[in-house]
């Protein structure tokens, strides 16, 4: 691993290095370490799979909210503060979600959690900004995607593996202790980087967003974000019931199913890295979206002719994912670039935005019969039709942009 020089003084390089690395996933880890044992906690708690998936939903839409408040606050009172507070809730919930015997009192955890954690996705980026420039951010950034990406992707295998070890309440302590873990980091060797506060100003931030929400745009960018990021949860809370209660696998099956889904959609987010200089971004949005397009209904005519079976789940969903993935970061680029004089409060807008809308579809989610594959398919076409046309609207063809040249002329 390449050593990066921070500009600030008081921090070790390659400490906040692997802070950084540490901090990035652990918001997308509590969201999928436990996706594999939902079935066992629906028995354990007495209710039925969407009572169980709500703990899902609800845990995002607090992690959207949690987006808007940190990068303020850790402007305001400094970075250690904000990572430090939001740590100690994120635990707060950790022990009440082990403790919890009513699934109204885990709901309430993992919404805790949610609220709590997302101070490491938003604080680890002003993090890297504080102390590093340059070449060496964007190093930093580089490893910090990565560590991202990985979250999704290794912890569904680690969930699967720890419920059948020691039972399903072990993927919770391997939350908390996690974060136990970032806590002493955090208070024990991390120096504050922040070297003007901001004061909050609630006129000036409600200005700013009302004008950041309101650019069409935007709002296309972090709908469509938020469409591709659902194709991914809704998979994670609807498969792992279809493929351990009614094809019969057992959790380390689904564990890797998840896996394969995750790396799918990693390779996605890497094809454009791969093809950067040589197909434009703009024609690979479009033709992702045009595969999703066709990827969705077809999954839909086969699961309204054929009976739920593990192939015509998995195949359709990696073909989805694996675009979504393709899409993702374009638009995220996209988003926040169309304000750059406001970069940390739009990432934070978009952030909380997307996750809102991925939050709402999640829920829809969790009222779909499991039994039969029709009903996620026809999400799922739904999802790759509504995709396609925002794309559309961002990425318009280039025979459209040059006829509409000419009458701008005039």
């Amino acid at each position: 691993m390449t050593t990066t020089t921070p500009i600030r003084q008081g921090n070790s390089p390659l400490f906040l290095l692997w802070l950084i690395i540490l901090l990035a996933p652990v918001g997308q880890m509590a969201i999928d370490i436990y996706v594999t044992a939902l079935p066992f906690m629906a028995k354990s708690f007495g209710v039925g799979a969407k009572e169980i998936q709500l703990s899902v939903s609800a845990y995002m839409i607090a992690f959207a909210i949690g987006q808007l408040i940190y990068g303020p606050l850790s402007d305001a009172i400094g970075r250690k503060p904000a990572l430090l507070g939001g740590i100690v809730l994120y635990l707060v919930g950790s022990v009440l979600a082990i403790s919890a015997q009513t699934l109204e009192v885990f709901v309430a955890a993992r919404i805790l959690q949610g609220l709590g954690i997302t101070t490491a996705s938003v604080v680890m980026k002003a993090i890297a900004t504080d102390n590093f420039k340059g070449p060496q951010l964007a190093n930093t950034m580089t490893y910090m995607v990565i560590a991202w990406g990985m979250g999704p992707i290794v912890a569904p295998v680690i969930g699967a593996r720890l419920q059948v070890l020691f039972g399903w309440k072990s993927n919770l302590y391997f939350l908390a202790g996690y974060g136990v873990l970032l806590l002493l980091l955090v208070a024990l060797g991390y120096r504050e980087s922040l070297a003007q506060p901001v004061p909050l100003k609630r006129e000036v931030l409600v200005r700013n967003t009302r004008q950041i929400l309101s650019d069409l745009e935007f709002q296309l960018c972090f709908l469509t974000m938020g469409l591709c990021y659902a194709l991914l949860l809704t998979f994670n809370i609807c498969a792992p019931f279809m493929v351990q209660e009614v094809l019969g696998k057992d959790p380390i099956f689904f564990g890797n199913i998840a896996l394969a889904l995750g790396g799918v959609y990693f390779a996605g987010v890497f094809s454009n890295r791969i093809n950067a200089g040589r197909i434009a971004p703009a024609k690979l949005v479009r033709a992702a979206a045009t595969v999703n397009l066709i990827a969705g209904p077809a999954m839909l005519v086969v699961a309204l002719t054929r009976p739920l079976g593990l192939l015509e789940l998995v195949i359709p969903s990696l073909i989805l994912t694996f675009c979504a993935g393709v899409m993702y970061p374009n638009l995220m680029g996209r988003g926040v670039a169309r304000f750059p004089q406001l970069a940390g409060l739009s990432s934070s807008v978009l952030g909380c935005a997307l996750m809102i809308c991925a939050g709402l579809i999640t829920v829809f989610a969790s009222w779909l019969p499991l039994h039969s594959l029709a009903p996620l398919a026809a999400l799922y076409a739904a999802i790759g039709v509504l995709c396609f046309f925002m794309i559309r609207r961002l990425y318009p063809q280039p025979a459209v942009i040059a006829a509409a040249a000419p009458a701008a002329a005039k």
